[in-house]
């Protein structure tokens, strides 16, 4: 929770900087993400794959083959990253131009997109390495690099942005930019960590050399995860060009963007809880199940669920008390102020359900029973949230209502579906197939 609290103080910050140069400025980072997390979504899904079998190579006493698999997976991770960047890159206009993004954001935005392309290989490590010291059980360590790598990003923004002392002055390109430098840095901190041995992990470069029964096994779980991410992703990327017709409508270029892009940051602190929750519980759930520990699997599983969901409805309550004060901390255009306010009044309850899915996929992808969490991602997006928002913005013209109203009823459903499957108990059943370890003292020799 103290990582996710740095990144999106980080995001915030960013959401700041950018909102002195407009709400086109805002507006870039906005369109983008969506993009960017459908590539992301693939290193996402692997790296699940990681927390299942490391967990439960650490539960089982297996740490040799715990470290194969991290080291399996972070091949994969920088493979399919390069990939990525390389496709991506060249691109990043043409994919704005098709989200149905104006000339101005277009023109803004570009850049900036391509920036972000280039940090993807960054990015993706990045999840690999939470994953792995996930599944040991260590979050302290990913916690310290995100804060240090975000404190870092926070102070560098302005000066890139604005121009500050000796650096050019680079608008929304240099807060991508300063993403890249943090990122690879982290990136360079965290492979010396795992490498060395300092963190009770060790890995060898044989651990990263291909080996296709490990892949096989690792994509096997990973794959059903990252086509129900990569569905979930592509599913932002449908709505946000809906929000980008819609933005072109209002007067002034980027207002709805930017009201949306707020808004998901400001909501992004309800979501704190939430990440620190599905870390806890994906560990948890895999080293209990690891260890043969069925019972108290599913006590974890219930008792989680509860709390974080109250958690979840107390953040709401203030954000939406707070929502027009807290949009004025990062821009004064009321038109932005007016469109943004509506969104959390609309869109804001929904919150608490989407934790309850989002922790329920965290039990399962703790178990490894990564295809439940792949359905329910692609009903929520597509047969829920991404089919109502087109239906209320078209057929019953409800404008930006629409869309905010199609993605609460979304949230809802999906939760509903999370809690009746989970109910079903039949994700309690591990990946591994090696019996614990325990460690038995030998007897006595007589003397």
């Amino acid at each position: 929770m103290v990582a996710n609290v740095s990144e999106t103080i980080y995001n915030l910050t960013d959401a700041f900087w950018l909102g002195r140069l407009g709400p086109e400025a805002i507006a870039a980072p906005s369109i983008s993400w969506p993009i960017i997390f459908l590539f992301i979504s693939i290193s996402a899904g692997f790296a699940v794959s990681g927390v299942s079998l490391v967990s439960q190579y650490t539960g089982a006493g297996l740490p040799d083959k715990a470290n194969k698999s991290a080291g399996q997976l972070l091949f994969i991770l920088l493979s399919t990253s390069l990939v990525a960047s390389i496709v991506g890159f060249p691109f990043a206009g043409d994919i704005l131009a098709l989200m149905g993004a104006s000339q101005v954001i277009q023109t803004t935005t570009t850049p900036y997109l391509q920036v972000m392309f280039l940090a993807l290989p960054f990015m993706f490590f990045h999840f690999g390495f939470r994953a792995t010291l996930r599944g040991y059980g260590d979050t302290k360590t990913p916690m310290i690099l995100t804060i240090a790598s975000s404190v870092l990003d926070t102070a560098l923004d302005p000066f890139f942005v604005f121009g500050w002392g000796p650096i050019p002055q680079m608008g929304v390109v240099g807060a991508a930019l300063t993403t890249l430098m943090t990122r690879g840095l982290v990136a360079i901190i965290g492979m010396y960590l795992l490498f060395s041995g300092r963190l009770g992990v060790k890995l060898r470069l044989s651990d990263m050399k291909p080996d296709f029964s490990w892949m096989k096994r690792i994509t096997s779980i990973g794959v059903p995860s990252s086509i129900g991410l990569s569905g979930t992703a592509l599913g932002f990327v449908v709505l946000m060009s809906l929000v980008s017709i819609e933005d072109r409508i209002l007067p002034g270029e980027g207002v709805l963007l930017a009201a949306y892009g707020i808004g998901f940051r400001l909501i992004n602190f309800i979501n704190i809880v939430l990440w620190g929750g599905v870390s806890a519980i994906s560990t948890m759930v895999g080293q209990n199940l690891g260890a043969n520990q069925d019972n108290r699997a599913g006590e974890i599983a219930k008792k989680l669920l509860g709390s974080f969901f109250l958690l979840s409805l107390t953040g709401c309550v203030i954000i939406f008390f707070l929502r027009v004060p807290l949009y004025q901390v990062f821009i004064s255009d009321p038109a932005v102020l007016s469109a943004g306010s509506e969104f959390i009044t609309l869109f804001v309850w929904s919150v608490p359900f989407f934790t309850v899915f989002r922790m329920a996929s965290g039990v399962f992808e703790g178990a490894g029973n990564t295809r439940p969490s792949m359905i329910l991602s692609l009903i929520r997006l597509w047969g829920l949230r991404t089919l109502l928002a087109y239906v209320f913005y078209y057929f019953f013209g409800m404008g930006a209502a629409g869309i905010w109203t199609g993605m609460t009823i979304g949230n809802l459903g999906a939760a509903a579906l999370s809690v009746a499957w989970l109910s079903r108990g039949t994700w309690k059943q591990r990946v591994i197939e090696e019996k614990l370890r325990i460690e038995r003292p030998q007897p006595s020799l007589p003397t």
